[in-house]
């Protein structure tokens, strides 16, 4: 295509289509094939091939028999090919009939190519041969020039037009014989891909003449030599195995270097020998408890020593390793344990779970226990046999090893279950492509519920190396984890890209040296060129190495290693490794051509068993492989293409691949464009989301310089196809990620539809920050982006707790908590953000009540007003459904946002009870009066208690304080629980919060949630604790006139009943106390049973109000508490 030409074509795109497109308009692209450094070729490719003359007697009998001309005959055989390189049931290309000019060639396309027969394809290459603008000729809206052209003409080869398409091909019918000749360009295929396909066409017009009513797809066009070429000469190398699995070779290990250090963890060292020994108690106790070989034994603990302990200790015991995450939500981990059937759970003390399973079947052992100096400290376990031995289990190559669960299209979660021989392949790929030898440092990083956290946990063990295991806290700061891997001296660690690209900036910010660093991995996402650059441009003397692969193919089965930049444009996925077979896969599950598109498939040790316990699934993605009997092959939904140098080109998702007007697009191939441009660092194309007849591509881009749409579309007019190039390009700071740094790409597809839109209403996003937050709160609220406007409020749309803390984290604290519950109209926000005031933490001044009321009915005042104190490392937005349930009732809420609890980066001051009450009360002098009530939540309940105390004595006192939850009592051991609390981890904080079902909103935070929650909690509980023991203490100083209402619900932690609580230290405090107690809701009720707080609280405004009572003399002292 000539670069005036594309300029034309997309200045029509930019104006939109004809609605009557069809999939007829689709113009093929050839598929490229040159190799990167090769040197000059020849100017213009050429070959030719010269089939028998019984060819042509047969050709023209066809001819006849189905009423076409001949060059029909022909033109169906040039559109099989067609089809087959481009990958196309639709395809078309030039025509040039005979005595016709080759320089006006005019085009033809057809349907269904691979799936209706040779005759019916005749039939409509019949068509086709009318001259343009005849009844039944091919109209004016496919593109004048597609890159393919069928000349029939008698024009000499060697007098083909200049401006070669990228393939030009002559058929010639003579009483000798068929001669086929092509010719193409040097920058779109070398001599022999040319070859390949002048054979591509002798063997269609061979299948067509012998068989012209079998399907057009039915046999493959490719000869021997490339079949087994694909099959044989671009697979992995094979390398046999000599028995030994993993545990076998881990026990040899141990027994060469018993003290060498395996792994270590913060401040802790085990040696092998050590190691070895925890794994075995383990191992021994499982098979004491009954495991059989392939049972399933959840692992559900925090990573560290115990955890690895416990992995190697279920492969020893011949189980099946399933990590469970402890701070996965409690309903999530039992669909996990359910789905697998799984009978044995390995825990960590007081945080193992329980795993009922309804019938009492499963056993949960306490694996740190287990793992200590003690033996006999394993929950009453005591194995029969001695636990310093191996368990004696020999475990077979296709014995069940592992189980992970990945996320499907469906949105029901896959257990992929992989086999030993899978794992050993994998496992001593890394360790030869990584340089993984004695005293090598593998940086544990992935989250145990990854299955790239296996490898690098026990691929260094099979050689004397270690593992370090890295903190999720250390993860979040950047900086942080560069001098950890620094000091614990980490020579491979892998990342995923979005990872990548920040440590790569924090060291452009800031070089530093990396100490035995000498291999980076890359997976999980495509990694872009630009990455690549930078990082040699930092660290040229550390490789990287593209990882790819599939939890469903034991992990990675590809490497592409890098020393420097590569000369492509892209970087490729590498070439098959040890013992994998890999294919590209046509529509009809045939070897596509090479360099034609088709979906990845692997072949091989590698391939898992399938989904456990879904066999519809597995039957779709697991198949025979029909190229090497008796093989599993797995389909990895995965697009690519090979390449000359035996490389594979990664060119997107099968979800990722769109249709628009007909035309069926892969949205890699837009994005490898796009990434040409100067100035563009990171490139996504999506489709907008609607209709197929309003769908346009919108590009968003990532980079320096910004040039404008009309710039971009000129460059890739200048080597894209027009229906390829981006109708609106939209330029971002960043492109918004997933949980596990994957682009999100359906929060993209939703915002293509708004900005698409943003021209036809006042009210859509305009600036790049009210766009940027605009995707944000889609994704937040799930609601579809052409809903959302500037003058929006994010809480009137649906927003809870939930989604406004996790809308924190997806903007990566560019905003604060704080701030999204003080501005929630979008505009206003978007305001803060832009005047770089998004996260400042609160200061001494600000306020602390936020409204969490939208509206209320048209009253000239609210009915009542209930300010709300959260319970420990809580937040205002925990009362957002009790607002919303209160709302239509004429009550405000107000929710107190304590200093120091909000998401932004750095320290933030804490402050005590009774300076958060000075404050609040302070606030509330400047509002209109209303009845008030206070509620405070847990430790919540100091803080409402010492506000009321300030405020009894005024025209403002509260009618009711409401004390939510498990607010500790003196009974309940408030003293012990202060001191465990102190000592508990960020982590183990968290861990336990979310296995109470607290502030699930938190959930969404994943990794951050410890480092933001924790600090806050603990000093949440020892404040709240101090204030109430002294009130208990001294109740006089702290009695108030208020009544006090106890509202707790079913489900307590402790397995107490609420009720058993008894009234006596809250009697100290108010002379009227109540106790309400709800059906069920656990401890943190006021997300799931607002309803039922709304009811409480509406009881207590139409209540009959009291005089004030004056405070009742002095009650004698009490012991002073323990000291703390």
């Amino acid at each position: 295509m000539s670069k005036t030409l594309g300029r034309s074509v997309a200045a029509g795109a930019a104006g939109g289509r004809a609605s009557g497109d069809t999939a007829a308009d689709a113009a093929a692209r050839i598929p490229r094939w040159t190799a990167p450094g090769a040197g000059a070729p020849p100017a213009v490719p050429a070959a030719d091939i010269v089939l028998p003359p019984r060819l042509t007697a047969r050709l023209q009998a066809v001819a006849e028999e189905s009423a076409a001309p001949l060059d029909a005959v022909l033109l169906a055989a040039h559109l099989r090919v067609v089809a087959a390189l481009t990958s196309r049931q639709e395809p078309v290309t030039g025509y040039v009939p005979a005595g016709g000019d080759p320089a006006a060639p005019h085009p033809v396309g057809a349907s269904g190519v691979l799936r209706t027969t040779w005759r019916e394809l005749i039939g409509q290459a019949g068509q086709g041969c009318r001259p343009p603008g005849t009844e039944g000729g091919p109209g004016g809206g496919i593109p004048p020039r597609p890159e393919s052209v069928l000349d029939l003409s008698d024009t000499d080869p060697a007098e083909a037009p200049e401006d070669t398409p990228a393939l030009w091909v002559r058929i010639a019918v003579h009483a000798g014989g068929v001669v086929v000749t092509a010719r193409s360009r040097s920058d779109v295929m070398t001599d022999d891909q040319l070859t390949r396909i002048v054979g591509y066409h002798g063997r269609a017009l061979e299948l067509l003449a012998a068989h012209p009513d079998a399907p057009a797809g039915e046999r493959s066009l490719l000869a021997e030599d490339e079949r087994h070429f694909q099959i044989y000469g671009l697979a992995g190398p094979a390398e046999p195995s000599d028995g030994r699995l993993f545990v076998e070779r881990f026990e040899e290990q141990v027994r060469r270097t018993p003290d060498a250090v395996a792994v270590t963890h913060r401040s802790r060292t085990w040696t092998y020998r050590r190691l070895d020994a925890h794994a075995q108690r383990i191992a021994h106790a499982l098979r004491a408890d009954g495991l059989a070989d392939e049972d399933v034994v959840a692992v559900v603990m925090e990573r560290g020593l115990e955890w690895a302990a416990a992995t190697l200790g279920v492969f020893k015991a011949g189980g099946c390793y399933l990590p469970v995450q402890p701070d996965f939500p409690p309903a999530r981990i039992a669909a996990q344990l359910d789905g697998v059937d799984c009978r044995f759970v390995l825990g960590a003390g007081p945080t193992a779970p329980p795993a009922p399973d309804g019938a009492g079947r499963r056993r949960t052992l306490d694996a740190a226990a287990l793992c200590a100096d003690d033996p006999a400290a394993g929950g009453g376990v005591r194995p029969a046999t001695d636990t310093t031995a191996a368990p004696g289990r020999r475990t077979a190559p296709d014995r069940l090893a592992y189980i992970y669960f990945t996320s499907g299209s469906t949105g029901t979660p896959k257990g992929v279950m992989c086999e030993h021989a899978g794992l050993l392949n994998h496992l001593l790929m890394k360790v030869t492509d990584l340089g993984i030898g004695p005293g090598a440092v593998v940086a544990q990083t992935a989250a145990q519920s990854l299955d790239i956290s296996l490898w690098q946990l026990v691929a260094p063990l099979l050689t004397g190396g270690s593992a370090r295991i890295v903190d999720t806290d250390v993860l979040l700061d950047v900086d942080r984890f560069l001098t950890e891997l620094t000091a614990a001296r980490a020579t491979v660690v892998q990342l995923v890209p979005s990872y990548f690209d920040a440590l790569i900036t924090a060291l452009e910010r800031h070089p530093r040296d990396l100490g035995a660093l000498r291999v980076v991995s890359v997976t999980g996402e495509e990694l872009k060129r630009d990455l690549v650059r930078r990082w040699f441009a930092c660290r040229p003397d550390i490789r990287l190495v593209n990882a790819y692969g599939a939890t469903e193919v034991s992990d990675d089965t590809m490497h592409e290693i890098l020393d420097r930049v590569p000369d492509r444009g892209f970087v490729t996925l590498g070439r098959m490794r040890r013992n994998v077979r890999g294919y590209v896969l046509d529509e009809q599950g045939g070897l596509a051509p090479l360099g034609a598109t088709g979906e990845i498939v692997f072949s091989g040790v590698a391939v898992g068993r399938g989904y456990v316990n879904d066999p519809e699934r597995t039957r779709a993605a697991f198949v025979p492989d029909p190229f090497r009997p008796g093989q599993r092959m797995y389909r990895t939904g995965d697009f690519g293409r090979w390449l000359p140098e035996g490389r594979l080109q990664f060119l997107g998702r099968r979800d990722q691949q769109v249709k628009i007007r007909g035309y069926r697009i892969e949205t890699g191939e837009v994005e490898n464009g796009l990434l040409a441009v100067d100035g563009v660092k990171d490139a996504v194309v999506v489709a907008s989301a609607g209709s197929d007849r309003h769908k346009v591509l919108v590009a968003f881009l990532v980079g320096t310089g910004r040039p404008d749409t009309g710039r971009l579309r000129d460059v890739l007019a200048g080597h894209l196809p027009d229906y390829l190039i981006p109708t609106y390009c939209h330029w971002l700071d960043a492109l918004p990620v997933s949980e596990n740094g994957k682009v999100d790409r359906k929060a993209l597809t939703e915002l293509a539809g708004t900005l698409g839109h943003a021209d036809a209403t006042g009210a859509a996003p305009a600036t790049p920050t009210e766009q940027r937050l605009a995707m944000a709160w889609a994704e937040a609220l799930n609601a579809p982006l052409q809903c959302i406007g500037r003058t929006d409020n994010f809480f009137a749309l649906g927003g809870t707790s939930l989604s406004a803390t996790w809308l924190v984290v997806k903007l990566d604290r560019l905003v604060s908590l704080a701030r999204i519950v003080a501005h929630p109209v979008l505009a206003d926000l978007a305001a803060v953000i832009d005047a770089g005031d998004g996260t400042a933490p609160d200061d001494t001044a600000a306020p602390l009540l936020r409204s969490l009321t939208v509206a209320l009915p048209d009253r000239t005042a609210p009915a009542g007003r209930l300010v709300c104190f959260p319970g420990a490392g809580g937040n205002a937005v925990n009362f957002l459904a009790l607002a919303r349930e209160l709302a239509p009732c004429g009550v405000e809420v107000y929710g107190v946002e304590l200093p120091g609890h909000d998401f932004v980066p750095g320290p933030q001051d804490l402050v005590d009870v009774a300076e958060a009450a000075r404050r609040v009360h302070q606030e509330l002098r400047r509002l209109p009066g209303a009845p008030l009530l206070l509620w405070g939540q847990g430790e919540g309940a100091a803080h409402a208690l010492a506000l009321a105390r300030l405020l009894q004595d005024g025209p403002g006192a509260p009618r009711r304080v409401f004390v939510g939850g498990a607010a500790p009592g003196r009974a309940a051991g408030l003293p012990e629980r202060m001191e465990r609390v102190r000592a508990m981890s960020d982590q183990e904080v968290t861990a336990a919060l979310l296995r109470e079902g607290a502030y699930v909103e938190f959930d969404g935070l994943k990794p951050e949630r410890a480092r933001l929650m924790g600090p806050a909690y603990r000093h949440d509980v020892h404040s709240a604790g101090r204030f109430l023991l002294a009130a208990w203490q001294h109740p006089a100083a702290h009695r108030i006139t208020a009544p006090l209402a106890l509202v707790v619900a079913a489900g307590a932690p402790d397995g107490t009943p609420p009720g058993a609580h008894a009234h006596g230290d809250w009697q100290l405090l108010s002379d009227d106390v109540t106790h309400h107690e709800l059906d069920s809701g656990r401890p943190h009720f006021l997300r799931t049973r607002a309803a039922d707080a709304k009811e409480l609280v509406l009881a207590a405004l139409a209540a009959p109000t009291a005089p004030a009572s004056p405070v009742p003399a002095p009650v004698p002292s009490r012991p002073a508490p323990p000291s703390l």
